[in-house]
């Protein structure tokens, strides 16, 4: 069933000379574009993840927008290594996993997107996308969403007010927007296991980067994390915020630790 159809801190150390995470680190796995249907294990390592959201119909007979973005995104992607694009709809031929567990794969694969690209040909009578209002809802202020409509597309000005008000970018055709999304991620990062987990916006900032640093040096290892929140930089020479959760695996071999980082905006990072 389709799920989007109508249903007391103190400042880290940081040396000067702590080694940063590489941005464009060395790796053998040639620049190709790896699609991840609902139900599907992702691969093990990444450059850049976006993922298709937006109103998938009901009826069979109407044709899915998403490999359309597929192909925009396959014929434009030109980072350091694989993008993934994890695309809420069943291998062809396949069928959907049971609902609960489709959602959770949804939610997971958002989740580790660095783009969450948003196409909404909104048609109330054949295709809704009420849900995708949810989503929308959901990821709107990430820094990681881009927006895409046609000019025809039916009660969208109430995304459109807030896409503008929080600076994601708009777009009117499928390239269009496959565009966006692969202007958002650049390149892309080399990122392996865990670290699959920390979006671009993040992986990239400076506190991030030397935190991690410190962390490998140590011979720690990244397990998993999320993004509690995030806000962009207030101005061109400004560095956005987040607040981090981060499971690691100590380097001497004990149990993993759960940690929560915070980055405040010109304050560098608050643990």
């Amino acid at each position: 069933m389709p799920a989007e159809s109508a249903t007391t801190p103190a400042v880290a150390a940081e040396s000067a000379t702590t080694p940063a995470v590489s941005e464009t680190s060395p790796t053998s796995e040639a620049a190709a574009v790896h699609v991840v249907y609902v139900g599907q294990e992702p691969p093990e390592a990444w450059a850049a993840a976006v993922y298709l959201c937006g109103p998938t119909a009901t009826d069979p007979a109407e044709p899915s927008w998403r490999p359309d973005a597929v192909a925009a995104l396959r014929a434009a992607w030109s980072g350091t290594g694989r993008l993934v694009v994890f695309l809420p709809e069943p291998v062809p031929g396949g069928t959907y996993p049971a609902y609960a567990e489709q959602i959770a794969w949804e939610e997971d694969a958002m989740r580790r997107s660095d783009v969450i690209l948003f196409w909404i040909p909104r048609d109330m009578s054949r295709l809704p996308g009420l849900v995708s209002n949810i989503k929308w809802g959901a990821w709107c202020d990430s820094g990681r969403a881009v927006l895409g409509a046609p000019p025809e597309a039916e009660r969208m000005a109430y995304l459109l007010h807030f896409a503008d008000a929080l600076g994601v970018p708009v777009e009117h055709t499928v390239p269009a927007t496959a565009g966006a999304a692969l202007r958002t991620v650049g390149q892309g990062s080399r990122r392996h296991g865990g670290e699959r987990a920390v979006p671009l916006a993040v992986w990239r900032s400076e506190p991030f980067r030397r935190w991690y640093a410190d962390r490998r040096a140590a011979g720690d290892r990244l397990l998993d994390a999320r993004v509690e929140w995030y806000a962009p930089a207030a101005g061109p020479d400004g560095a956005p915020a987040w607040l981090l959760t981060v499971t690691v695996a100590p380097g001497d071999g004990s149990a993993p630790t759960f940690r929560r980082l915070l980055s405040a905006q010109g304050q560098g990072m608050l643990m």
